[in-house]
This record gives C-alpha cells, sequence and structure tokens, in this order.
C-alpha cells in the first residue's frame, strides 16, 4: 500500500468538503484563499497538486502567474472543480510538465435547465411579478396588464450548440419554440432534426431573428465580448438576452447602455465580470434583470464533481491517468 503523503493546496473554503477519506489518508490539506498573501514557506516547495473551484484572484493567480508557480517547482497536477478552462494558463502548466484535469460536462444537464429556468422567468416577468404580489394595489394592476409572451412559436437563438445549448434545444422543442442556432461548427442534420434547429452562418442573422438569445460558449479569445454594442443593436427592441457561459463573452457596459437605452427587452445573466456584481451595480437594480451567483450546480452534481476531482487528484499525484486530463495541445 503506498504510504506516501502529498501536499495539496486548497481553497480555505473547500477544505471541510475535502477533509475526509480518502483524501485525508494520502494528502496533507493546506488551505489558502484571498486573505492569504503568501504561500506557507514551510510547504511551497513540498506542494504537489492544486485543487480549487480557481474563482479567487489568489487561486487564479496560483496556476496563470509563472512567478507564483516558480515557488512551487514540485507541483505535479492542477484540478479544478468545474468544466471550463478559461482561468487556466494552459500553455504554462503544460511547459511546467504540470498534468490538468477539470471535472468534464458533469454538469452540463443542470446548467442548461438553469439557463431555461431563466428563460421562462424573463418571458412571465417573473421578477415584476414578485414585486406586484407584495400589496394588494400592484397586485391587481400587474394582472391586469399584459405579463409577458408565450413560449409557443416564440424563437430561441442558442449561440453555442454543444452540450449545454443542445440539452437546452431539447427543452426548447418541448414548448414548440423555434430554434435557431449558430455554431463554429455546423452540427450534423440528425441533430438538427431531433430538436428542430435551424442554422445560421452568422451571429448577426440569428441576433435579428430571436426572441431569446442564450450565450452557451465557452470564453476564449474569440468569444471574449462576442456580444458587444453593434450585436445588441440587431436584437429586436422585445428580445432578452440570457448569458450562462462566462461573464466576459458579454459587453457587460454595453449591455446596460442598451437596457437604460429600452434596445432589449431584458437580461439573465448566471455569470457576471466581476462575480459578485458590486452592490451599486446597475444590473442588480433593474426590473427586467436577473442575476444569479453563477449557480449552475445542484446538490446531487456537486457531490459527483468533488467524487470526480478527487479521484483525477489522486491518480495524478499517484502518476497514472486521470480519468478527466486535459490533453495537451501545442496550438495554445
Amino acid at each position: 500500500m503506498d504510504s506516501t503523503k502529498y501536499n495539496v493546496l486548497i481553497e480555505k473554503r473547500l477544505l471541510t468538503t475535502f477533509a475526509q477519506n480518502p483524501l485525508k489518508e494520502t494528502c496533507k490539506l493546506i488551505p489558502f484563499d484571498d486573505n492569504t498573501q503568501e504561500i506557507d514557506h514551510q510547504y511551497a516547495e513540498k506542494i504537489d497538486g492544486i485543487l480549487g473551484v480557481i474563482g479567487l484572484p489568489l487561486v487564479t493567480k496560483c496556476i496563470r502567474e509563472e512567478s507564483f508557480l516558480n515557488k512551487m517547482p514540485n507541483v505535479k497536477v492542477v484540478i479544478s472543480l468545474g468544466a471550463g478552462t478559461d482561468h487556466l494558463n494552459l500553455p504554462l502548466l503544460w511547459k511546467k510538465g504540470i498534468r490538468i484535469a477539470t471535472t468534464g460536462k458533469i454538469n452540463s444537464g443542470v446548467t442548461a435547465e438553469l439557463g431555461f429556468m431563466l428563460l421562462m422567468a424573463l418571458a412571465r416577468n417573473l421578477k415584476q411579478a414578485m414585486v406586484a404580489a407584495a400589496s394588494p394595489e400592484t397586485y391587481l394592476a400587474f394582472r391586469q396588464h399584459i405579463n409577458g409572451v408565450r413560449l409557443l412559436g416564440s424563437t430561441l437563438g442558442i449561440i453555442g450548440l454543444g452540450s449545454i445549448g443542445y440539452i437546452v434545444a431539447e427543452r426548447a422543442a418541448a414548448f414548440k419554440m423555434n430554434i435557431l442556432y449558430h455554431n463554429r461548427t455546423r452540427r450534423n442534420q440528425e441533430d438538427e432534426n431531433k430538436v428542430q434547429a435551424k442554422y445560421c452562418e452568422t451571429i448577426e442573422k440569428l441576433l435579428s431573428q430571436s426572441d431569446f438569445v442564450m450565450l452557451c460558449v465557452p470564453l476564449t479569445d474569440h468569444t471574449k465580448y462576442l456580444i458587444g454594442a453593434n450585436e445588441l443593436k440587431l436584437m429586436k427592441p422585445s428580445t432578452v438576452l440570457i448569458n450562462i457561459s462566462r461573464g466576459d463573452v458579454v459587453d457587460q457596459d454595453a449591455l446596460v447602455k442598451a437596457l437604460q437605452a429600452g434596445a432589449i427587452g431584458g437580461a439573465a445573466l448566471d455569470v457576471t465580470t466581476p462575480e459578485p456584481l458590486p452592490a451599486d451595480h446597475p444590473l442588480l437594480h433593474m426590473p427586467n434583470v436577473i442575476v444569479t451567483p453563477h449557480a449552475g450546480a445542484t446538490k446531487e452534481v456537486v457531490q459527483e464533481i468533488n467524487s470526480i476531482a478527487v479521484n483525477n487528484l489522486l491518480a495524478g499525484l499517484k502518476g497514472k491517468p486521470m480519468p478527466q486530463e486535459l490533453k495537451y495541445l501545442s496550438h495554445l
């Protein structure tokens, strides 16, 4: 039996979750958070792995900046809880021979469900309805007005028909919505036919025809500010935007201006820049905007993610294949 004890740097907020078997027997967990100015010199040179959501500035710094990684020359693996890789400096980590694993696409289904929930909430003015229900006057006034639009026959434009986007399309098809999509690579005809999705060669065409636009793309150099002032101008004044990808896929300043000008109908954002938004940010105080705290995961999915992360970590530390390892890409 391997009795080696590995030193693993872990976000402090995750310590209770992971301070149990099998990690307890195998690893010494070294907690840190954004209040940690430096990794304890006692451990820095002995750290074998890094485990975290990689969302806090210091955590991200650990796996993005070479000067920081140089203080931990023995790191063998970086394990990220989630599917995204935009926070990882992949070329740097691979250059240093550090292996990387995410927890794959386990949360695709629940993220798609959240996106569709946000779409429905915007369609039926849920936020305004909840406020209106607080008093008899607003209650009656709300009921006497046209409250939202039905999904049947409306058009959903999905940008990014990958694992998440396709599940969104399946939900939309069940509601008999018209589905448009744009992808860098077109899906095969069988996939399109299953959800009756029509391919748009350009984002511009999709934006101009959609009643709802949902963003399901990863954040890359190509998708940063994919939706900016020019793209927002192409939308109908009634169109609403739903972002379940990453905050920087949308030019947030341009979005605020479009909403303030009534250029689009509303927005629902599960992701923002930064996260969380400052309390006085205008997006938090608009009646036709819903902001949720990057809340795609459910209890069941979190348990699965944690289990996958542990399996990846232990395999990587022992030099074995990691189930969700990111393979080296020379073009990055």
